[in-house]
């Protein structure tokens, strides 16, 4: 048979889950695109899937001189190995099912998906019948973990201190329990999430916090569009926060106020492929919001007047599935899925007055999102978003925030390039509740949180990073940026704003983990402001976490 071995693409698939792969290049694949082209065997009408066999690759590749140490050992052998049929719910397909090279593609991106996995490959090889066997090969991470961690971002500090496991028992389930703190509040949270409820396609979420400054509660279930090719969806979620917030002005609080929200929502929705790549997804739903306001002994500026909105809406989405395998944007040395398609979402709603306890509103979301390859080593990427609220009766709008991200990115080798992101936004009539604001703790890096406030803001990050993938402890892969960060909020506040443009420099460590939390990357920096007032520190550190380089 011409199609390699299912022996050849098992040894292929241990080397990539095993993030062993050869070395390039310094120069070559500039565009970073991994397995340009499926090997998978074409289609037929009478090519049935035979069978479906799993390869389960551990934390630790022990037959690596590198890797092959007592505490590795031991790990591996701690470590509950995922369930088969845990990844075999998550498949798209099943013995017997005709075959389909875009269910096999797909399937093997919601395994890459799955926060308990680093990677996963979907192989498939025609036997001398016609018939096709599938091979799935995953590779676990380490999922028990202490929750000990501390940021700093824009001069103020949070911590958490607890455990997160994220495959309970290895059924794929999340649990967690910590202790939070930060600026605002301090407190504990628990969170039990179920992707796959009794190994089916229904989604549940329950969370509960209790902190300083009120509770917190999240309760959903959902049966979610889970692949381009899911008919329908349907949930209900319902959501109640209590909580103190606080207004700032030049990075300290000046007002505080406690906010109460409760949301309820309700919703179904049915799908229809509209090509190969073009899936349109339309929903019906009910959404119930109500936000309390009141004066505390540190309320200094005026607070937002009680609002409740209650709304049917139409919600629509528009997805072109256009995905490639790339390696080093978002992270460092490991598979992943970028979508060079359009990714649309529309909704509009109505909020009657005899419903709410205000005047009618119109309610719209509507966001956008596209990525493009201008060149063999370019990359464009953009996303444009607006939502508010419609007074219909006075003609004014409420709470509308515009924005607009655009991204590019320059690869001059496999290992370095130069990344600029510019963002703009809009805001008109907010109300007391809400500011747009520019600090450390929005890409601002030299100066604290919430610095400058105003209805309409412009920040351009600028970036030379380098994937050195060097593996530090075989538990993290590492990388760098130099950067500068430049940018301004003009326009109405409740409170004062340097106006002026703000400028830094700085430098920073990213490290990517290998073998836990493989979606996150650990940003540490170090900046200093250019042009910042006195009264500010000339070094400020940032440690934060987050699921981009």
């Amino acid at each position: 048979m011409s199609a390699p071995s299912v022996a050849q693409n098992l040894e292929h698939a241990t080397q990539s889950c095993a993030n062993q792969r050869a070395e390039e290049p310094l120069n070559s694949n500039l565009q970073r695109q991994l397995d340009k082209e499926p090997n998978l065997p074409p289609e037929g009408e009478s090519r049935r899937i035979e069978t479906v066999s799993f390869h389960q690759l551990n934390v630790f590749d022990t037959s690596l001189p590198e890797e092959d140490n007592a505490l590795f050992r031991f790990a591996n052998r701690a470590h509950i190995t995922t369930k088969p049929e845990v990844l075999r719910s998550i498949l798209l397909f099943q013995e017997g099912d005709m075959y389909s090279q875009k269910r096999l593609v797909e399937s093997e991106r919601l395994l890459r998906n799955q926060n308990f996995l680093y990677d996963a490959r979907v192989f498939a090889e025609e036997d001398c019948h016609g018939n096709i066997h599938v091979s799935v090969v995953t590779r676990d991470l380490w999922t028990l973990l202490p929750e000990l961690s501390f940021s700093r971002s824009g001069g103020e500090n949070s911590s958490r201190i607890g455990f997160r496991e994220t495959n309970l028992l290895g059924w794929g389930k999340r649990l967690s329990l910590t202790h939070t703190s930060d600026k605002d509040r301090s407190g504990y949270l628990f969170v039990y999430d179920d992707p796959n409820i009794l190994s089916t396609r229904y989604r549940g979420r329950v969370e509960y916090a209790d902190n300083d400054d009120g509770k917190r509660h999240y309760i959903g279930v959902h049966y979610p569009f889970f692949s381009t090719e899911t008919p329908y969806s349907y949930g209900m979620s319902d959501y109640e926060n209590r909580r103190i917030e606080s207004l700032y002005e030049a990075g300290e609080v000046v007002s505080e106020f406690e906010h109460l929200t409760q949301i309820s929502d309700i919703y179904f929705g049915a799908a229809t492929t509209l090509s190969r790549d073009w899936t349109q997804r339309l929903s019906v739903g009910f959404h119930h919001q109500e936000d309390e306001f009141k004066s505390t002994s540190n309320t200094r500026l005026p607070i937002a007047e009680n609002r409740t909105v209650s709304y049917p809406y139409l919600k629509g989405h528009w997805f072109e599935d256009n995905y490639i395998k790339v390696r080093n944007f978002d992270s460092i040395y490991r598979t992943e899925d970028l979508n060079l398609g359009w990714n649309i979402n529309a909704m509009l709603g109505y909020s009657d007055d005899q419903l709410s306890n205000e005047a009618s509103h119109l309610v719209y979301q509507l966001s956008a999102q596209k990525a493009h390859f201008t060149s063999d080593r370019s990359l464009w990427r953009m996303a444009l978003s607006v939502d508010g609220q419609w007074n219909s009766e006075q003609n004014t709008a409420r709470n509308m925030v515009t924005e607009a991200n655009f991204e590019y990115y320059l690869n001059t080798s496999l290992y370095q390039s130069w990344y600029a992101k510019v963002q703009l936004r809009f805001a008109k009539n907010l109300t007391q509740d809400k500011q747009l604001t520019l600090g450390g703790e929005t890409g601002l890096r030299g100066f604290p949180i919430k610095y400058q406030h105003g209805s309409k803001s412009v920040l351009v990050n600028l970036e030379k990073r380098y994937y050195w993938e060097y593996d530090l402890l075989q538990l993290f892969k590492v990388g760098a940026a130099v950067f500068f960060d430049i940018g301004r909020v003009r326009g109405h506040s409740l409170v004062d704003s340097n106006p002026d443009y703000l400028k830094n420099i700085g430098m920073g460590l990213r490290l990517a983990p290998s073998r836990a939390n493989a979606g996150l990357v650990l940003h540490l920096d170090v900046a200093t402001p250019i042009n910042g007032p006195e009264n500010i520190d000339d070094i400020q550190w940032l440690f934060t976490v987050k699921n981009r380089f």
